[in-house]
């Protein structure tokens, strides 16, 4: 190693030895070549261009998208004698200029500034006038529209850098596959970079999937967790609602400090959090992702993840934030199917149409004053979230051009908008709406996945040493299986039973044998009987698994309770002859339901999907179809009068089935509860209510939610007539069916005849 270098690391920073892949970027860097960096979170990135500007003359310029943190950074350097200071939006135009005439005159060692600065020719023209040896770009895969948080602002980059003839360019980050790795190099234009891939692998961090279906049940996993957790933790939530309510929760129910942070909350608030948590002395917060890049208290003992990330790369880099210190430290995910679903309004929301677009240039043609996001958002009463998106894009086609921004004021000017922008830019919103929705099913292939999570996450990041990676305590798969191994063996594993990680077993396409098969290892009479001894519920139970285990195809819990109900309907009508159809033939429709859900929320069970979930075993749920293990479930076991008024119900006579119908949907059933009450068809009871809406014994608002009854209703009056219901189908979409066309026009007829009189 260089002694200058060491000398300079002591007498600088007070560290004995570089980390790994630290001392490489330096070398490269201090001889002139630029350099890409991709280093796990928390192995001294910033460390590279704070050594690097102080071992050379002029100035290094760092651009950081961290505008919360950057003064707090600035004093951290000016602890240590590095003059040094930063320029964003926080200021006022004086103010800016002021710090610019110091950088001109050599008065800075380095600079943090914010992206947007970038866009202002006025500010790069300014930087003209410094000596800039060094360009760092921190969080340099923002600008990559492929990665996870790309920000336009990166985009002025490449310009800049042109402008300032152009320096040595360091590029860092900790999240980047390698198409994103490719595409921060070819942006940058810097071909010809160095690359120092250090590896993706935090051999310290143990890495967890529970599945909890609901909050309640997530509230509970949590509690759990935090029982027998120590030292100080983040908790990430999807939304402010929820960041709020889990902070509200740990207080009160848990007696434990804590405090919310997300982008809503007044400026003062969140660096009061800020400030506490990275003091120590705050433990814990609950936050959106607005508390994120920068956070750097290295005694983070655990991340949780209330709700599932959009990405692997923003999950990793989130949980990430655990165990800088190099001590061991956990990686917690309450895993819902469910949230998908949040992630996809996001990704719709992240895609504003043409005519949006469209909408939002128009108004700034009209616009002279300067103005802020939110009097946009009021104006042209598009989302806060569309606004931002349609800004940057109109700006980079060059429909806007924005003038210099100061305390959140913006001032653009519109340019032309042309039929080929817009559809340009509609090609753009497409192909990354798709890429958005793939990053989304790599997320949840993980949560799903019985394979080691430690191993997933880093051949998603291209880590070619994936196979060879070892690590103390890897993950709750890994755990799971060196629990299994002594079992099948014969011996009893030592300690408590692992977390039940979410492990989907796929559907068995062939004939299992007639009964499950024998337990591997006998276990202790407390925790297993033999089937004869199984109460009903437990028999219950172990029914529902296995006919997961055995089903063609996988199904969501409403479709597996019709199926064991022995409903016939179109959506289990192909399963009628597979063993456990109408296993539960006397059992209410809604009693089926709650034991499926007692089996999800004791991880016996578990669902992969995004609106429509579908369930499958986990490894419990397999160990416990193995050994035919007495779950403790509660079953609503049918009175034998209430069996026969099932049965009654569905072979009921042509001449009364209109009014068992009636009686159902009366009761609050929907028409898809009432076909697997009866056994019967979806379109069968959609004829039904169809020609109760036309005798007027029913109303067409409970059968058909408003939108869409007037969107049948706008397409009914579009073709002039109700007579024939293919061409009305024709100007729906696919998800509107016959019967809810027939029921609608059923009462569309009836609203045009004369009233009986």
């Amino acid at each position: 190693m260089s002694p200058d270098l060491r000398a300079a690391l002591r007498e600088h920073f007070g560290y004995p030895a570089f980390r790994p892949g630290q001392e490489a970027a330096l070398r490269h860097v201090l001889a002139g070549r630029d350099t890409l960096v991709v280093m796990p979170t928390g192995s001294g990135k910033s460390l590279i261009y704070q050594l690097a500007a102080l071992c050379q003359p002029g100035t290094g310029l760092v651009v950081s998208p961290l505008i919360a943190l950057m003064k707090d950074q600035v004093d951290g350097l000016a602890r240590r004698n590095i003059p040094a200071t930063f320029i964003n939006s926080t200021l006022d135009l004086a103010e800016q200029n002021r710090r610019l005439r110091a950088l001109a005159a050599g008065q800075y060692k380095l600079v943090l500034v914010a992206p947007e600065r970038f866009r202002s020719p006025g500010f790069r023209s300014a930087l003209e006038a410094v000596t800039v040896n060094l360009l760092a770009v921190d969080e340099a895969h923002c600008l990559s529209q492929w990665g996870h948080d790309f920000r336009p602002d990166y985009l002025y980059l490449a310009e800049a850098r042109r402008q300032l003839r152009p320096p040595v360019t360091l590029a860092l980050t900790a999240t980047a596959t390698p198409r994103v790795q490719d595409d921060i190099v070819g942006l940058l234009g810097l071909e010809r970079a160095e690359r120092v891939i250090t590896g993706f692998n935090r051999p310290n961090l143990m890495l967890r999937v529970v599945p909890a279906r609901t909050d309640e049940v997530k509230l509970r996993r949590l509690r759990d967790f935090l029982a027998a957790a120590e030292g100080a933790g983040l908790i990430y939530a999807g939304t402010r609602r929820h960041a709020e309510s889990v902070a509200a929760f740990l207080r009160t129910e848990l007696r434990r400090p804590a405090e919310h942070y997300h982008a809503a909350l007044p400026p003062a608030d969140r660096a009061r959090v800020q400030e506490a948590f990275l003091s120590g002395d705050l433990p814990l917060v609950v936050a959106t992702n607005a508390f994120g890049m920068g956070i750097d208290r290295p005694d983070v003992r655990f991340v949780v993840h209330y709700t599932m990330p959009g990405t692997l790369e923003a999950y990793y880099q989130e949980a990430g934030r655990a165990g800088r210190d190099g001590l061991p430290a956990e990686a917690l995910l309450l895993y819902a199917a469910k949230d998908a679903a949040l992630h996809e309004h996001f990704i719709e929301e992240g895609a504003p149409t043409p005519a949006e677009l469209r909408h939002l240039h128009e108004h700034f043609r009209r616009l002279s004053a300067a103005t802020g996001l939110a009097e946009i958002e009021a104006a042209t009463k598009l989302t806060g979230t569309k606004v931002r998106v349609g800004l940057d894009q109109l700006e980079l086609a060059g429909a806007l051009r924005r003038a210099d921004e100061a305390y959140g004021r913006l001032r653009l000017e519109a340019g032309p908008l042309t039929a080929a922008a817009l559809r340009q830019l509609e090609a753009e919103n497409t192909a990354r709406r798709r890429h958005k929705y793939h990053l989304l099913g790599r997320m949840a292939d993980y949560a799903q996945t019985g394979a080691c999570r430690r191993q997933a996450l880093l051949r998603h990041f291209g880590d070619d040493d994936a196979g060879q990676v070892e690590a103390e305590a890897c993950c709750d798969n890994c755990a799971a299986s060196a629990e299994a191994r002594p079992a099948r063996a014969g011996r009893r594993p030592a300690g408590p039973p692992a977390s039940p990680g979410l492990r989907l077993v796929p559907a068995r396409p062939e004939p299992a044998p007639a009964e499950p098969p024998p337990p591997a290892a006998p276990l202790p009479p407390a925790q297993q009987k033999l089937l004869t001894e199984l109460s009903q519920a437990e028999r219950a139970a172990l029914i529902v698994l296995d006919a997961v285990a055995r089903l063609d195809r996988l199904l969501g819990k409403g479709k597996l309770a019709q199926f064991l109900r022995g409903s016939e309907t179109e959506a289990v009508a192909d399963l009628k002859g597979q063993r456990h159809f109408g296993k539960f033939a006397d059992l209410r429709l809604a009693d089926i339901e709650a034991l499926i859900d007692q089996l999800l929320d004791s991880g016996h069970l578990g669902q992969a999907g995004g609106l429509r979930p579908v369930l499958a075993l986990t490894p419990l749920g397999e160990n416990a179809l193995r050994n035919r293990a007495a779950l403790q479930v509660n079953l609503r076991l049918a009175e034998a009068g209430q069996a026969a008024r099932l049965r009654a119900a569905r072979s009921a006579p042509a001449g009364g089935t209109l009014a068992v119908t009636r009686d159902l949907l009366a009761r609050g059933l929907a028409p898809d509860q009432i076909a697997a009450e009866r056994g019967l068809t979806d379109s069968t009871i959609y004829s039904h209510l169809a020609e109760l809406i036309a005798a007027g014994q029913v109303d067409v608002n409970a059968v058909v939610p408003p939108a869409t009854q007037a969107r049948i209703v706008a397409a009914i009056e579009a073709e002039g007539s109700a007579q024939y219901l293919a061409p009305i189908k024709a100007r729906l979409n696919d998800f509107t069916t016959y019967g809810e066309i027939r029921c609608v026009a059923e009462a569309w007829k009836r609203g045009r005849r004369p009233a009986d009189g």
